[in-house]
């Protein structure tokens, strides 16, 4: 079963891999490298087993050279991660990243970024400065009763550009609100006003923004992120007027 899980991954993610590798679209030659290595590692592996078992036949060395080389095998895989730089923007980053800018007017490079994280990445390191509770694609009920986390709702043609535009948004909408001790419950209208004012900025700076995320090597192409997983529409969407005006 485990087997059957570890495949399944491998097929889902193997591809977005090889892409972040093909850096001259040369996806071809890194997919031949990349078979004719695990063809290599499979062969030698295969052939260390071998070896390995016609030492003995008895159970308690069998036991004991699997107890053995499978912590091996885990610490290496881990640090095989661990090494490898995928310059690849996921919502713990764009948060970090968002953060930076906002404080410094830049952004910073994947190795100035990894003291921050935690789980390849995939989450901040507890205590860091500038970390919020962010929710993406959430629905329009939850973001109105929400308390305590950023909420962010997407049209239904969200793509890359918009999250990036979003989570730099929502931090300076948190920054505005903490610096101002605006909380929606009691001051409605200067909640709007922050939302206002913080919407202005960001659009202002968004362009800075994505220009220095590309100047520190950072793939702004494609976002992933913890999707919430709803998408709205609402009168006024650039889309929406764009489809009228088309139809005139």
């Amino acid at each position: 079963m485990f087997n059957l899980v570890h495949e399944s991954i491998w097929v889902a993610s193997h591809m977005t891999f090889t892409k972040h590798f093909a850096l001259n679209g040369n996806i071809g030659d890194i997919v031949a490298k990349d078979d004719a290595q695990m063809s290599t590692a499979h062969l030698l592996g295969m052939l260390t087993g071998v070896g390995v078992i016609s030492l003995s036949h008895e159970p308690i060395y069998l036991f004991g050279a699997f107890a053995l080389l499978t912590p091996i095998n885990i610490w290496s895989t881990i640090k095989m991660l661990d090494a490898a730089e995928f310059e690849v923007l996921n919502q713990a980053k764009l948060t970090l990243l968002s953060r930076t800018f906002i404080d410094t007017g830049k952004a910073v490079d994947y190795k100035e970024l990894q003291p921050r994280e935690i789980g390849f990445g995939e989450w901040i390191r507890p205590g860091t400065h500038g970390a919020i509770r962010l929710k993406l694609g959430s629905s329009a009920e939850k973001s109105f009763k929400s308390v305590g986390t950023m909420r962010v709702l997407f049209h239904d043609d969200a793509e890359a550009p918009d999250v990036i535009q979003s989570i730099l948004h929502a931090i300076k909408f948190h920054d505005t609100l903490h610096k101002n001790d605006i909380h929606k419950e009691k001051d409605w209208s200067g909640y709007l006003a922050a939302l206002d004012d913080s919407l202005t900025w960001t659009k202002q700076n968004v362009s800075n923004f994505e220009n220095s995320l590309e100047e520190n090597g950072w793939q702004s192409e494609a976002v992933y992120w913890n999707d919430g997983g709803v998408r709205l529409s609402w009168e006024g969407h650039p889309s929406q007027e764009e489809t009228a005006a088309s139809k005139q």
